[in-house]
């Protein structure tokens, strides 16, 4: 089940990636958990060029959102903080955790593994914390919600490096359930600027830059409002652009997924997009420069710290709350998730029921690889009547199945109006017969 759950959600090596990266950034709660879990890094990237030239730049990346964030989560007060995804990071094990209770939330996989290392390693230091580990998928607030059981609030719900990876319905999704879980329990929802591709920039142009004087002004114009295309540009000529194709290589190619949502493909739409959605959906945000809280970072010099700082000046940490009703896009109960496949003269069919997303996808590629052992599939024709809703590892399902039957020859009927949108969204109306 384990491998079966990693081809669904390939996301695994991308977040074990952080881990290694704040171990090189000097943190020594990561570097034993990373002796402890037998990472190395050069086995975990795919491109040649992103182990080399973005190297610095990634870890002074990771330690400055990882760091940030810690700091904007102490300055909340909360005493109870709902970390979504933890992934690999050592938050657990951080001093101002000590007092809080600590609800770490990821994919089922990560959750198993994380839960006994963190247990492990309290416990040979003697100490004890209210730490809890679980397996959920951010859409599906029933696993949400049973991660809290027994917690009081207020809360401080944490989104470090969740969005990018999350397509427009997936976000809705997510919007919606941190939006219930707040007006239940009180408190906030701190998450990262929409406009990650400036934090991208600025901390490759601070970390890499040979003439602090010169990166320093292209941190101003990247402050002031500059197209950041212009600003690699002027910075390194063609080169810009393929050290940052470099860096998306590092990191996408890692997790082999894609960046899904208008936040990393529009970037100048990106803070009214993603404000004009939370107000839809009942929330409202506060925004905080980033450089305030910013720490010096142990992977920088403290000028090239500085040369961030004044580029990170009009980027933001969001603090978001409930506000209003709102309208919420997921039914209250979608159901238990149900799969039957039978195959006819090299046809498959197959009915799905439910809900298909991190936490069912395995089972449901399970189903499918148990239908087409031995066989030579042509065709396949999913019903998707009671079905309702897909995440992206469900799609990565699909994307399974109709390699297996060879393109154009997967049909998908009875799909409702969040299924369809998510097809159309993610490309996949044009890999699939979406009828």
């Amino acid at each position: 089940m384990d491998e079966l759950r990693e081809r669904t959600n390939p996301v695994f090596n991308t977040a074990k990636a952080t881990l290694l990266h704040l171990t090189k950034a000097g943190n020594a709660d990561a570097a034993m958990m990373a002796e402890t879990l037998g990472l190395d890094l050069a086995g975990m990237t795919h491109s040649d060029e992103g182990k080399t030239a973005m190297g610095q730049s990634n870890v002074a990346i990771v330690e400055l959102r990882y760091r940030s964030m810690n700091a904007f989560i102490e300055a909340t007060g909360a005493k109870t903080v709902v970390d979504l995804p933890c992934g690999y990071t050592p938050r657990a094990l951080e001093d101002f955790i000590a007092d809080k209770r600590y609800i770490a939330c990821d994919l089922p996989a990560e959750a198993e593994e994380m839960g006994p290392l963190i247990e492990g390693i309290l416990a040979r230091r003697g100490q004890k914390r209210d730490v809890a580990y679980h397996g959920v998928d951010a859409t599906n607030y029933a696993s949400l919600r049973a991660a809290l059981k027994g917690v009081e609030g207020p809360l401080c719900v944490t989104t470090e490096g969740l969005l990018m990876y999350l397509a427009d319905a997936e976000l809705v999704a997510l919007m919606d359930n941190v939006r219930r879980i707040l007006k239940e329990f009180g408190g906030v929802w701190i998450t990262q600027d929409p406009k990650v591709g400036r934090v991208y920039i600025a901390m490759t142009v601070a970390a890499q830059s040979r003439d602090p004087a010169a990166a320093q002004a292209a941190m101003e114009a990247l402050a002031g409002g500059t197209d950041m295309g212009t600003v690699l540009k002027t910075m390194a000529g063609d080169q810009g652009q393929s050290t940052l194709n470099a860096s998306k290589n590092t990191f996408g190619g890692a997790a082999d997924v894609k960046f899904g949502n208008v936040l990393n493909y529009r970037p100048e739409q990106a803070e009214a997009a993603m404000k004009e959605s939370l107000r839809a959906h009942g929330l409202k945000v506060e925004l905080t420069p980033l450089a305030a809280r910013m720490p010096e970072l142990q992977s920088l010099s403290p000028e090239r710290t500085q040369i961030a700082r004044q580029a990170l000046e009009r980027v933001n940490l969001w603090t978001i709350t409930p506000d209003g009703a709102g309208s919420g896009s997921q039914s209250e109960a979608d159901g238990a998730f149900g799969v039957d496949m039978t195959v006819d003269g090299g046809k498959l069919a197959v009915t799905l029921r439910g809900r298909v997303d991190s936490l069912t996808a395995p089972e449901f590629l399970a189903a499918f690889e148990k239908a087409a052992e031995g066989r030579t599939l042509t065709a396949a024709a999913v019903d998707m009547s009671n079905l309702a809703y897909i995440s992206s590892a469900g799609l990565r399902v699909l994307l399974i199945m109709t390699k297996r039957v060879g393109g154009g020859h997967l049909t998908v009927t009875g799909a409702n109006e969040i299924v369809r949108s998510i097809f159309e969204q993610t490309g996949y109306d044009d890999i699939l017969t979406l009828k």
